[in-house]
């Protein structure tokens, strides 16, 4: 029996390459699991971010929402201690011309009640302003 080296060289060639081709392209197959959950986590790490700032916008307009309803409601109690002491200082200023025009002990007894409550600072901590008498 004869051996051809040639066929031999050609066929153990052969062989190399294609087990050099199969090895490069198990190669790149691997590159390409990698780089598909690569480019999955950052998909993934995007959608998180923008959710975060979405939740995070959400959360400022929340306590903006909360702070404006504060401010309104802490406006509104300064107006009605505003109210509070105009009225007062007109009822003392009532009794005090009543006083001055007919000093009767009825008219000076209302006129300090009234004008002691008007000098009385309304506090903001109170939430019901008592125009009737004194607490």
């Amino acid at each position: 029996m004869e051996l051809n080296y040639l066929k031999l060289y050609f066929s153990l060639t052969l062989t190399g390459l294609t087990i050099w081709g199969v090895d490069e392209a198990f190669d790149l197959y691997k590159l390409k699991v990698v780089a598909d959950e690569v480019t999955e986590a950052m998909n993934k790490s995007k959608l998180e971010s923008k959710s975060a700032a979405i939740r995070a916008q959400t959360e400022a307009l929340k306590q903006r929402t909360r702070q404006k309803a504060v401010a309104k409601q802490n406006a509104l109690k300064q107006e009605t201690i505003n109210n509070a002491r105009k009225t007062n200082n007109e009822i003392c200023s009532f009794w005090s011309n009543e006083y001055n025009s007919e000093r009767t002990d009825r008219n000076r007894t209302m006129m300090q009640g009234a004008c002691e409550r008007a000098a009385k600072t309304p506090s903001t901590s109170t939430s019901v302003i008592n125009l009737k008498g004194s607490n």
